[in-house]
């Protein structure tokens, strides 16, 4: 049974998805149950025809497969897959296995699958393990689109330094560095520009710059499909000493604007993740942001 088969059905709208087992009467099983779900689904049966598939069949956003197959087992495909050049446009992985063996489902969570299914699994949570995994893709999507707006904000921040410069220091500026400089209305924009706008998007208006750099650090990981812990929060804000972060930290869960989470592998670790109403007003804020330097930037 191949990725071109009989079986093969046209888009429904919902993605592709590869099923991945040597076990044919159960590849036809999960298919049955994720196209009654919408889903274009795709075979192989063994991690080699696995590859091939991939290789030969854009946009697969999920693959589900078993671990124990003869040949190259799904822990070794997933290695696979995470050695090559092209690993960003790997599929998320969902691992469904009659043995679950605590050090497979170690093994699979640390190579970056997302998902692990025991067999026999329900119609329901198959299908929801997959509608998980395909938001999970559409999130890493818009955050490239916002990792690439924040690259064009990241030149206009450059230029705005630069243009602050000249302002404060125009006798450290050449007359052709002077007269190339983004002057005027964009060197005016200033600091207080970036903080002011701060201050009208409750629920973190009050807050201070601490705050909202650990908040905004915060954002970024997230936007990036990272998750970080407390003690990585502590020290990713290179101005901010740990021990201050550690407290401020402390201060933001308890104000309810981030969330801690233990880690269900690691007792003595806590990760942390923003709430649904921070978020929504830390992006509010970066697209005021961009808005206001994009106004004030020279146009060429």
């Amino acid at each position: 049974m191949k990725s071109g088969d009989a079986h093969h059905v046209e888009p429904a709208g919902r993605g592709r998805v590869l099923v991945i087992d040597n076990d044919s009467s159960m590849v036809l099983w999960v298919r049955s149950v994720l196209q009654a779900d919408g889903y274009e689904c795709f075979s192989a049966l063994s991690g080699e025809e696995a590859l091939a598939t991939l290789r030969d069949t854009p946009n697969i956003l999920v693959a589900i497969s078993d671990i124990h197959m003869p040949g190259m087992d799904g822990i070794a495909l997933l290695r696979n897959l995470g050695s090559q050049p092209n690993a960003a446009s790997t599929p998320r992985f969902i691992f469904l296995t009659a043995y679950p063996e605590i050090d497979f489902a170690v093994a699979a969570l640390r190579l970056g699958a997302v998902d692990f299914l025991v067999k026999p699994v329900r119609p329901q949570e198959l299908a929801g393990a997959v509608r998980r995994a395909c938001e999970r893709v559409d999130r890493n999507r818009a955050a490239l689109e916002l990792t690439d707006q924040a690259a064009i904000l990241a030149k206009q921040a450059e230029a705005l330094a630069a243009a602050l410069n000249a302002w404060k220091h125009p006798q450290s500026v050449s007359p052709a560095e002077r007269k190339a400089s983004p002057a005027g209305d964009f060197a005016r924009l200033g600091l207080d520009h970036l903080r002011r706008p701060r201050q009208s998007f409750a629920p973190l208006g009050s807050l201070d710059d601490v705050a909202w750099d650990l908040l905004l650090e915060l954002l970024r990981a997230e936007k990036i499909g990272q998750r970080i812990s407390v003690s990585a929060l502590s020290i990713s804000v290179e101005h901010i000493s740990p021990t201050t972060a550690l407290r401020r930290i402390r201060e933001l869960v308890k104000a309810g604007h981030i969330i801690r989470n233990p880690d269900p592998m690691d007792a003595r670790r806590d990760f942390v993740t923003l709430s649904a109403e921070s978020r929504t007003a830390l992006e509010q804020y970066l697209g005021q942001v961009a808005k206001e330097l994009a106004a004030a930037a020279p146009r060429s």
